[in-house]
């Protein structure tokens, strides 16, 4: 009779979770589909908006090169027809909004220079903006180096004329002067802020500078000049969300990996890209001298659609394993009941029998278990033992209530820098203890000093006052000791930490 009971109640279950499993399978399945369709179609969009991107930009780089061309292919007496060629350079691109002209002018070379520039701009005096500096106008370069004065521009409008005259006199232009000397390349800056829209520091940076070089042409490696294309670089990123947004809602962040870009790295970031989680999908724009990488978010992993389709069929399998199992889960419901709360007070009474009550981690009863084991297998371990230094006075000045959180405090610190295997122990009041599997004693020094470090230097909060406390540390390592020999030991190599000043870490020999 008992054993047909059994079977009333054995196969109503074994039939719901059938059910049950045969339906969860049914929703895995379909939103593994779902969501490998959402991954291939995110990539692919995110492949076609970096292509579009990497266009966009060579597009602007050859624009950039065929003014260079211009300086290159010409006389210097036929220069002044630069804007005439810029003209439908600049109209071209969406992005480039200047071209400039740089030539190089050695320091006696700059009293002429200036005089025969100022036959097409009155106005035109050179000047540079040193790093962290004012502007500052004239020649300031020291060991008489030649500077790359911007010496004609276009359009020529009110924006532009800001940039004329300017020269860099910082490191980083030499540097790129370097490179785009060796390589013949053109150089990508990374983001500015452009002189096109003034000298306030507050202004956004939303610029970039594409340095493009000008050899003579008698002379391969001779560099005349610098042609400089100025783009508004919002605009290619702009443009990315405008594309994306009719067919996914997707985010869009890129990072500039390049030279000098490490203080300001982030080119572009949608809105809440940081709060938002999905499918990410990452993609890189090469450049001549440094690498962009865009990464793409969707912001939700499944459409309304897709979920909706999933529910129904969560839904339907529910009720068919609910319909196939009814009558008997009435007859079972109170000794199932009944089941899970004494499966829960058998749990609770487990863990009572071998974790602290204050801190959860284990207590005296689990160490010695630990202990004894490990010796009578013939481990070798380290057995570490520390407590809070002057504990008491935290009990005195603070309370009992906040001794008592300033050792839950410590364990967490301490669990959270705990190496794996590591058995945690609190033996009572502020003492602890550490079954280690580390038994080099130099390994051993720097993961315990880790941790007390740690302690040290976390501070808790109580009643609107930060608490500090330090761990006085012993250890010793077991090699034949028996387990009152090994804990002597570490109880003298912890007294010796006392000794020293508290704060520390000793172990034996």
């Amino acid at each position: 009779m008992q054993q047909l009971t059994k079977k009333k109640y054995l196969y109503p279950f074994l039939v719901f979770n059938f059910a049950l499993l045969l339906t969860l399978y049914a929703v895995y399945f379909v939103y593994q589909s779902q969501f490998k369709y959402t991954v291939s179609l995110v990539d692919k969009l995110a492949e076609q908006q970096a292509e579009n991107l990497q266009q966009v930009v060579e597009s602007d780089l050859q624009f950039i090169g065929a003014g260079a061309n211009f300086f290159h292919a010409t006389q210097p007496e036929d220069w002044h027809r630069f804007p005439v060629f810029a003209d439908q350079i600049v109209s071209s691109s969406q992005t480039l909004i200047a071209l400039q002209w740089m030539p190089r002018i050695e320091h006696h070379q700059v009293a002429a220079h200036v005089e025969k520039v100022k036959r097409t701009y009155p106005f035109y005096e050179i000047y540079t903006v040193p790093k962290d500096g004012p502007k500052t106008l004239g020649y300031i370069m020291r060991n008489d180096e030649p500077i790359y004065p911007a010496s004609d521009v276009y359009p020529r409008n009110q924006a532009n004329f800001n940039a004329l005259g300017y020269y860099s006199s910082r490191l980083r232009f030499q540097l790129v002067l370097d490179g785009i000397r060796e390589t013949g390349q053109p150089s990508v800056s990374d983001k500015i802020r452009l002189l096109q829209d003034g000298f306030d520091r507050s202004l956004a940076k939303t610029g970039l500078l594409v340095y493009h070089p000008v050899f003579s042409s008698e002379n391969a490696k001779e560099l005349v000049g610098v042609v400089i294309g100025v783009i508004r670089s919002t605009k290619y990123f702009e443009s990315i969300v405008v594309r994306t947004a009719t067919e996914q809602d997707l985010l869009v962040k890129v990072t500039d990996m390049g030279f000098d870009a490490e203080d300001d790295p982030i080119l572009y970031e949608s809105n809440n890209w940081d709060v938002t989680s999905g499918i990410e999908i990452t993609k890189r724009v090469v450049l001549p001298n440094r690498e962009w990488i865009v990464d793409f978010k969707l912001d939700r992993k499944v459409t309304d659609n897709d979920r909706f389709v999933l529910i129904g069929i969560f839904m339907a399998g529910i009720v068919i394993a609910c319909l196939s199992s009814y009558i008997v889960l009435l007859l079972i419901r109170d000794k199932e009941h009944l089941e899970v709360l004494l499966d829960e007070r058998t749990e609770e009474l487990q863990f009572l029998v071998d974790h602290d009550t204050l801190t959860g981690i284990y207590n005296r009863r689990a160490f010695s278990r630990y202990l004894t084991d490990k010796v009578s297998k013939q481990e070798s371990f380290a057995l570490v033992g520390f407590d809070v230094d002057k504990f008491k006075l935290i009990n005195d000045h603070h309370g009992h209530v906040a001794g008592d959180e300033m050792l839950c405090h410590v364990a967490r610190v301490v669990q959270s820098h705990l190496e794996p295997g590591d058995v945690f122990v609190r033996m009572g009041g502020d003492e602890f203890c550490i079954i280690s599997h580390i038994t080099d004693r130099y390994e051993l020094f720097n993961y315990l000093d880790r941790i007390g470090r740690a302690v040290a230097s976390s501070k808790y909060e109580f009643d609107g006052r930060m608490i500090q406390c330090s761990l006085s540390i012993g250890a010793a390592i077991r090699r034949l000791e028996n387990e009152e020999d090994i804990m002597q030991a570490s109880d003298a190599q912890l007294y010796k930490s006392k000794q020293a000043g508290r704060n520390c870490v000793s172990i034996a020999e």
